[in-house]
């Protein structure tokens, strides 16, 4: 199951991974939604929660989800968002 659409909470759930290509450079990382939903709201559709890619400082993005199968090791590197003060 891929495509993008629902809330965090749901993508969460169901375990997928999202990930965000920046419109611009073409800048891309995969990230779960659970990591996400810790820092945005839970319960905002996915398309909606904002980022800025780290390349040109762009905020335009395409958004893809995808079920994490964890018995397969994944060929894609997951980060894991974190919020510096």
């Amino acid at each position: 199951m891929s495509g993008s659409g629902g809330t965090l909470r749901q993508a969460a759930q169901e375990g997928r991974i999202v990930t965000i290509t920046c419109r611009g450079c073409g800048h891309g990382a995969s990230f779960l939604a659970s990591d996400i939903a810790a820092f945005a709201d839970p319960d905002r559709p996915i398309e909606a929660v904002r980022f800025r890619c780290r390349e040109c400082e762009g905020q335009a993005f395409d958004v893809a989800t995808a079920v994490f199968d964890r018995d397969r090791k994944p060929d894609i590197i997951v980060w894991r968002p974190t919020r510096l003060r």
